[in-house]
């Protein structure tokens, strides 16, 4: 009796059991893009509670792609997979957009696995002018890099609510007599109305303080706590004045000048854009300069950084995830094998039996 007769042969190389197979993988993979993967307890704590975050951890669902049970779900899909390729040989000429199909997803389940089981994923946080040679890993442990990355500058932008604008009133109508609507962009300066008078905003701060020595303006935070906008005001003698105007507290600094009263109309900003400017370096040699941002990657020898986060409080760090997948490559070469199987199939076939 061959081994294709067996009964073992017969459940492994069953398409029903493959479809079986193929709709819980599909089912834990729902699962894990609904639930958060590899966050801080913290996150889970505050989502789902107490109870919540120990039967996510005691079934594995905060790291599912890792877990045994879907790797084990992989293997025996891929072992399924292989029966059934097998059971199909020896192969037609006709048959081989079939075959390449059938094992161009077996190549792609290969690459998977290598990834998931050589592959490294962690996190490193760094600060503005610091070089690290090392990131944490998903359990925490350290992992060397063969170079070292230095943050050369962290730039984060917000996105300008349309509605948020610089009010200009008449001090003699402070209710109903606005004057102009100025936008609130940095350095673009705008008339107001007809008077002559012309006024662009210089800086803003989400978080206004005053250093008590230097009496320097600066940010506390990068929260929104006490928004204020620095603007530059010129009259029509070429006059200048500079002067700050605060959302929370409209009244402040109003007697800058005595044709106009200001308020600071603000919207809560969003994060637009935030970027690590980063230098590569082997053994103190700079060898690569690079942006890293929320759409534009570092590869690097055989890592690859993306921007992940930043400190929201003072913007002092910005954090950067790393990943190393030796499986990529694979899993190219499993779509390439799979795309040319569906041209054989759907072009390359129809085009010989119509001969």
């Amino acid at each position: 009796m061959s081994i294709k007769q067996t009964r073992i042969w017969r459940i492994f190389s069953s398409v029903k059991i493959a479809i079986w197979l193929l709709a819980i993988i599909v089912m834990l993979s729902l699962i894990g893009t609904f639930i958060p993967q590899n966050q801080e307890a913290s996150f889970y704590l505050d989502r789902y509670g107490h109870s919540g975050y120990r039967a996510l951890l005691s079934t594995g669902l905060t790291n599912v792609y890792s877990s045994f049970y879907f790797l084990f779900l992989l293997v025996v899909f891929s072992i399924n997979l292989a029966a059934c390729l097998l059971n199909r040989m020896p192969f037609k000429k006709n048959m081989l957009g079939s075959a390449l199909s059938h094992a161009s997803i077996l190549i792609i389940l290969l690459g998977a696995l290598i990834g998931m089981f050589f592959g490294q994923k962690g996190l490193m946080k760094i600060c503005e002018g610091e070089e690290v040679n090392c990131f944490t890993a998903q359990d925490k442990h350290q992992v060397e890099l063969p170079f070292s990355i230095r943050l050369d500058k962290f730039i984060y932008s917000e996105q300008i609510d349309p509605k948020e604008k610089l009010l200009v009133y008449s001090p003699q109508n402070d209710t109903q007599g606005i004057i102009a609507e100025i936008p609130t962009g940095i350095d673009i300066e705008s008339d107001i109305a007809n008077t002559g008078y012309k006024i662009k905003a210089l800086r803003y701060l989400p978080d206004f303080s005053m250093d008590t020595v230097t009496k320097v303006a600066m940010s506390r935070s990068a929260k929104a706590n006490n928004p204020a906008i620095q603007v530059q005001l010129k009259s029509k003698s070429g006059h200048v004045s500079t002067f700050w105007i605060f959302a929370r507290f409209p009244d402040m600094h109003q007697k800058t000048d005595p044709n106009f009263k200001f308020v600071y109309n603000w919207v809560g900003r969003r994060p637009k854009d935030f970027i690590s400017k980063v230098t590569i370096l082997d053994h103190g040699n700079e060898i690569l300069k690079k942006d890293i941002r929320g759409n534009e990657a570092l590869r690097v020898g055989g890592y690859t950084f993306f921007q992940y986060s930043y400190d929201t409080e003072l913007l002092s760090w910005s954090a950067i995830q790393v990943v190393k997948d030796p499986g990529v490559g694979v899993v190219y070469a499993g779509f390439i094998m799979l795309i040319a199987g569906l041209i054989i199939i759907f072009y390359v076939n129809p085009l010989i039996r119509g001969r």
